[in-house]
């Protein structure tokens, strides 16, 4: 009779924690596994994790709301640097990478803020068009700096718009990600709406 109730009891330990796990599972988008899906998971996770929104996410969509606030942070720290720079240098070809870095990239910014605001509008294919362009902004940098001389102003410069680029990249990865569930869920509920009519 023990080694029957040992038994049911571990059945239902087992049943409970079963469904306590597959609770737990749906509540939030997963950070990890949307982070895979990038170009760059390491930088992807690295960057969510310090976002306390993106920690308690419900959806990938916040997740992707998440990395946009962290490309805009990486570009504002890669604009600032450059304008600060502008005011010490001497050399005009630094100087001129600098000052067209800058404007490159507070380009890209005015396109994530664009997309900021289209992403709660659920506007997605304008979000994408917005994060597309911002990138080819600071692919426009590298362009820019490439006749500048190798100086430690430069490396530096490069490896923050190097970070703002990868982040870019997370974005759109994440962007592209939400989109397509929004398109795969469309139809289902669609499809839902039109059974529950009388």
């Amino acid at each position: 009779m023990s080694c029957y109730c040992g038994s049911l009891l571990a059945v239902v330990v087992v049943l409970f924690l079963s469904a306590s796990l597959g609770t737990g599972a749906g509540a939030g988008a997963d950070l990890k596994g949307s982070c895979a899906a990038t170009p760059h998971p390491d930088v992807c996770v690295s960057a969510l994790q310090k976002d306390s929104d993106a920690k308690a996410a419900a959806s990938p969509r916040d997740l992707a709301e998440a990395a946009i606030r962290a490309a805009s942070a990486a570009g504002s720290a890669a604009g600032d640097y450059a304008r600060r720079e502008m005011d010490l240098v001497k050399d005009n070809g630094m100087w001129q990478c600098l000052n067209e870095c800058a404007e490159d990239i507070e380009e890209a910014l005015s396109h994530l803020d664009d997309s900021d605001g289209e992403m709660d509008d659920g506007k997605m294919k304008d979000v994408k068009l917005f994060l597309d362009t911002a990138e080819q902004d600071v692919w426009n940098c590298d362009q820019s700096c490439r006749g500048a001389a190798n100086t430690p102003v430069k490396t530096a410069l490069l490896a923050k718009n190097k970070d703002f680029e990868k982040l870019m990249s997370v974005a759109l990865a994440l962007i592209k990600r939400t989109a397509a569930g929004d398109a795969a869920q469309g139809p289902a509920a669609a499809a839902s709406k039109t059974k529950t009519k009388p």
